[in-house]
């Protein structure tokens, strides 16, 4: 299958954040957005059980001058068995001077047997916005299924006004080097991965995401060549790594002096 998401947010005639386009198709859904303090709110999910061998993926989001939004899913992603080929999500992001985009997809499962390979490309101008955060678990562990998947790729770029700030890519199997560190240190580990981009952060923010770092939930965080910080997280389980997560979100909103939106209609 292959299906979209194209979304451009922008300001309406009353100032208001709004989806200026939208395109989807299945097995893409988006449910009816809504406002929080300025911020538009997008829910988007895989409205089918999640993806195949050879479904393909191509989500595009701009996020125009003035215009703020916070894209997140509500139910967990994931990539079933595939004795063959492999599902691939592609992912392009823009976000302009004044504006504001919040990435949160929730958790990312990978099935036993599955191969999955996901592509993102952030594009942000001087003066934007911009946080991304994303969250990997091992398998179904409660099955049983700990770090039977195929390959998981990932390949990030984050460039602003055409500088690169930012590359990342890796292919994890359960018997690559990587991994089977991970495993030394937690059986079942959940991983994240956290960008911040667009404001100029203090050390103290950095000393106080790092200040979460625990036995349970090892936490890293540094600062990039621009107004960026990178933040990652391994942890036992994913509850210990929600809690960190959800700590890092509100954090990065103080720091920012925004207040934080719900990730949930109430």
């Amino acid at each position: 299958m292959k299906g979209g998401l194209q979304l451009v947010c922008g300001l309406d005639s009353a100032g208001r954040s709004a989806l200026k386009r939208q395109y989807v198709s299945a097995p893409m859904h988006l449910s009816k957005p809504w406002w929080e303090e300025g911020v538009l709110i997008v829910n988007a999910i895989n409205s089918t059980a999640g993806l195949f061998a050879g479904d393909v993926i191509d989500t595009a989001i701009e996020v125009t001058r003035g215009a703020q939004m916070l894209l997140t899913s509500a139910s967990a992603n994931r990539a079933h068995r595939m004795p063959a080929g492999r599902a691939a999500v592609h992912q392009t992001l823009r976000v302009e001077t004044g504006a504001w985009l919040e990435v949160w997809p929730s958790l990312f499962i990978p099935h036993a047997g599955s191969n999955y390979f996901q592509d993102t490309s952030v594009e942000i101008d001087e003066g934007a916005r911009f946080l991304w955060f994303e969250t990997v678990a091992p398998g179904r562990v409660a099955s049983g299924e700990a770090w039977e998947f195929t390959r998981y790729e990932s390949r990030f770029r984050l460039t602003c006004e055409d500088r690169l700030i930012a590359r990342e890519t890796y292919s994890l199997t359960p018997a690559s080097p990587s991994v089977q560190a991970l495993r030394q240190v937690f059986s079942t580990a959940c991983h994240a991965t956290c960008y911040a981009a667009g404001a100029d952060f203090p050390a103290e923010l950095l000393a106080a995401v790092s200040a979460l770092h625990h036995t349970d939930c090892w936490v890293g965080c540094t600062r990039l060549d621009a107004p960026a910080i990178a933040i990652r997280m391994v942890a036992a389980n994913n509850l210990h790594l929600a809690r960190a997560m959800n700590k890092v979100r509100d954090l990065l909103h103080a720091a920012l002096g925004r207040h934080v939106p719900a990730l949930r209609r109430a």
